[in-house]
């Protein structure tokens, strides 16, 4: 096996790092685009999770796409898409032309994501750095919704919403070409679509970790999208405490998705982890919700929360190179597990809301949470008795 090639490695995680800004970008630019083009609160809403629906949708025939006609190809097509839907975006004048901007910014965002996790895992070539490797790609979420999260406020002062959103369409052009300069090519064709789809289905690990991504992403979504509301509406916090407990919250999920990853290589078993990660999840999910405790307290179980399930995501993404048929099925492996992670989005909030608006407050939405947390455990006893045989 070769030598990895570090270059590509940050090459393609800077990819991913615009794929997260452009999610992390949205929150603090709503309340201006409400104000400018006289958005409602759910049109607002849908201005949000556009994404969700694109990659609910098409995420595993995004990943066939690129196993068929190649990652490389694809994914430089996603950021290009993506950089062209950002400089629309910037210059809507409407709702609709608002609207269609995020949704071709989300094609462009389900076509690298997809395609991100083989070209990054051709650059690790070598077995021992793959782990570590694909440890770090989980993390491109968190890590660029943060750092777009941080910089709003200092590129939106400077030059409105549309100005950052033209940054980040600029940031798109630069990751395009770098790739494309630097990432390697990975192996494509030889193997039809419905074959590619058909046998990546059959894969039981790999179905697996798709209901895995599922569960994790329908808790975490959750309480991300909501803290903010707990913090203002129900403890009366300011917007400014409730975007830094939000921030704080997405921040300590990085090393957990670092740490999965890191785990994973030095030997721990990607099953035996996962269930870990869910009964961490099951007990501080108790915390979080227990109006019991004081609110201290109930923070610090939202920080443990993110921190331990992140190392799920590592354990997604490492497991996907392992359990795909050939190499040449990561690509509808991975589109596999985007599209039920983004169903997971999208479902798991609706699910808490309508509870707590039904059944008299967020402690109502334990059982959800928990029903969530024995899933995906269960999800990590099937990897690990499928990866012992």
């Amino acid at each position: 096996m070769g030598a990895t090639r570090w270059p590509a490695v940050w090459a393609v995680f800077a990819g991913g790092l615009v794929c997260g800004a452009y999610v992390g970008k949205v929150p603090l630019s709503l309340p201006l685009q409400r104000a400018e083009l006289g958005l409602t609160l759910v049109e607002s809403g849908f201005i949000a999770t556009t994404f969700n629906v694109i990659g609910m949708l098409v995420g595993m025939f995004v990943g066939v796409l690129c196993d068929r006609f190649g990652h490389k190809r694809l994914g430089l097509g996603g950021l290009a898409v993506m950089c062209a839907a950002g400089l629309f975006g910037a210059s809507a004048s409407s709702f609709p032309a608002l609207l269609a901007s995020r949704f071709f910014e989300g094609v462009g965002f389900i076509l690298f994501t997809v395609a991100g996790s083989a070209l990054i895992a051709a650059a690790a070539a070598d077995d021992a750095n793959r782990p570590k490797v694909m440890g770090l790609w989980s993390a491109y979420m968190p890590t660029g919704g943060v750092t777009a999260m941080l910089l709003a406020p200092l590129l939106i002062g400077a030059w409105g919403w549309r100005g950052a959103w033209i940054v980040w369409a600029i940031a798109a052009a630069v990751a395009f070409a770098v790739i494309g300069r630097v990432a390697p090519p990975t192996r494509y064709g030889g193997v039809g679509s419905m074959k590619l789809a058909l046998e990546s289905l059959r894969q039981p690990g790999s179905v697996a970790l798709a209901l895995l991504f599922a569960f994790y992403t329908a808790q975490w979504t959750s309480v991300m999208i909501w803290l903010p509301t707990f913090v203002v509406d129900e403890r009366g916090g300011t917007a400014a405490a409730a975007a830094l407990l939000t921030a704080l919250m997405v921040l300590v999920n990085i090393p957990g998705n670092l740490g999965g990853g890191w785990l994973i290589a030095h030997g721990v078993r990607r099953g035996r982890l996962i269930l870990a990660a869910a009964a961490v999840m099951a007990v501080t999910d108790v915390a979080m919700l227990s109006s019991a405790l004081p609110d201290a307290l109930r923070f610090a179980a939202v920080l443990a929360f993110s921190f331990c399930a992140g190392t799920i995501p590592g354990a997604i993404f490492s497991g996907v190179v392992v359990h795909a048929k050939t190499p040449q099925h990561i690509g509808t492996t991975n589109g596999m597990v985007m599209q039920t992670s983004q169903a997971g989005q999208f479902f798991g909030p609706i699910l808490l809301a309508w509870l707590a608006t039904r059944f008299g407050g967020w402690g109502a939405s334990l059982w959800a949470m928990l029903a969530f947390a024995a899933c995906a455990g269960a999800c990590g006893y099937a990897v690990l008795r499928i990866e012992a045989r």
